[in-house]
């Protein structure tokens, strides 16, 4: 699919669109680093450490996950519920921040100028081999699941296992069909390709990758979404989130924004720019929180603050406004009231 192209007057550009109308990011490990700094006595993280760059990048939804680091992972409930408690106060301190739970409350939080945030997990080992657990933690907010982070769980497996990929285990198959029922968005990042394809095909609302790349730009990562994934993406309604991440072990296409960009392009080219989003999963804020990481932060594109520089850089390539959009905040909006209401 092509984009539409146009020649665009001087007022119509990627800053007046983030002006009009936010950004969402699709994965930002802020419970994480939450938790982290309550646990050191600090309060109201998310407006000390987050809220002035995410105003100035224009920043109005983000998708906030639990994840557990390997230590935890034994104990990923005990784990896992203490992160969300832990998140959730912190939401309870901001007058900035607001948990967005439905569609509804999205736009709320839009209207009165607050930064909505959607809680979500990355890797099913918060919920053990619990299938109720998942209505303890929807209880709790909780409306994207991301099965994996990158090793094997008792769900499927991740990218550390493509050579014995298992897919999904008869636990996972249980799942999906779970959070299907529950309507809750579904997130495939991480997952090794049997386990990727296997919640494909079970799916049965729009689902999300929330942060990938492409194997379109030269030099693509292993890990990177193929054509057909793109277009499966596409033909089950979903959206692909753009990492900006740039390792010379795993995504090695991505040093700068403009390179960020060509993924996006090629995303709309293949899928078409009602599946693209922003998922760019910043580490600026995680230092030392995963070993034997090599990954370096991206030229011009370092954190939350920088995000409109995608805008401006799509627009000055010729993209619509309407697309801008699409890709800044409209797709996953239309996502999220397509599945969660």
């Amino acid at each position: 699919m092509e984009l539409r192209r146009r020649v665009l007057s001087p007022s119509v550009n990627g800053e007046n669109v983030m002006k009009k109308i936010g950004i969402v990011d699709l994965h930002a490990d802020l419970p994480h680093e939450v938790i982290k700094q309550r646990e050191t006595g600090q309060h109201q993280v998310l407006e000390h450490r987050f809220l002035n760059l995410f105003r100035t990048g224009s920043v109005s939804t983000v998708i906030a996950p639990i994840w557990l680091t390997q230590e935890n992972k034994p104990n990923g409930l005990k784990r896992g519920l203490q992160i969300a408690d832990a998140f959730l106060e912190d939401i309870k301190e901001s007058k900035a921040f607001r948990l967005v739970t439905n569609h509804k409350e999205l736009l709320d939080s839009e209207r009165n100028g607050k930064i909505g945030l959607v809680l979500g997990c990355e890797g099913g080992e918060i919920i053990e081999d619990d299938l109720n657990l998942l209505h303890v933690y929807y209880r709790l907010g909780l409306r994207v699941f991301g099965f994996m982070w990158n090793q094997r769980n008792l769900l499927a497996d991740g990218w550390d296992h493509v050579s014995d990929d298992r897919g999904l285990s008869d636990f996972g198959k249980q799942v999906v069909e779970e959070l299907n029922r529950m309507k809750v968005v579904i997130d495939l990042a991480h997952m090794a390709p049997k386990g990727w394809w296997g919640v494909m095909d079970a799916a049965k609302h729009p689902l999300i990758v929330s942060h990938t790349s492409t194997r379109g730009p030269p030099d693509p990562s292993e890990r990177a979404m193929t054509d057909d994934q793109l277009k499966a993406v596409a033909s089950n309604g979903g959206i692909i989130g753009i990492i900006a991440i740039y390792s010379q072990r795993v995504i090695r296409s991505i040093p700068d924004l403009k390179a960020y960009c060509d993924h996006i392009e090629y995303v709309a080219k293949v899928a078409g720019p009602e599946h693209v989003g922003l998922g760019p999963d910043f580490g600026y804020y995680l230092a030392g929180a995963i070993a034997n990481d090599d990954s370096q932060l991206v030229k011009d594109l370092e954190d939350h603050s920088k995000l409109p520089g995608i805008l401006n850089e799509l627009s000055r390539r010729g993209m619509s406004e309407k697309e801008i959009r699409m890709i800044a905040r409209d797709n996953f909006v239309r996502v999220f009231s397509q599945v969660v209401g």
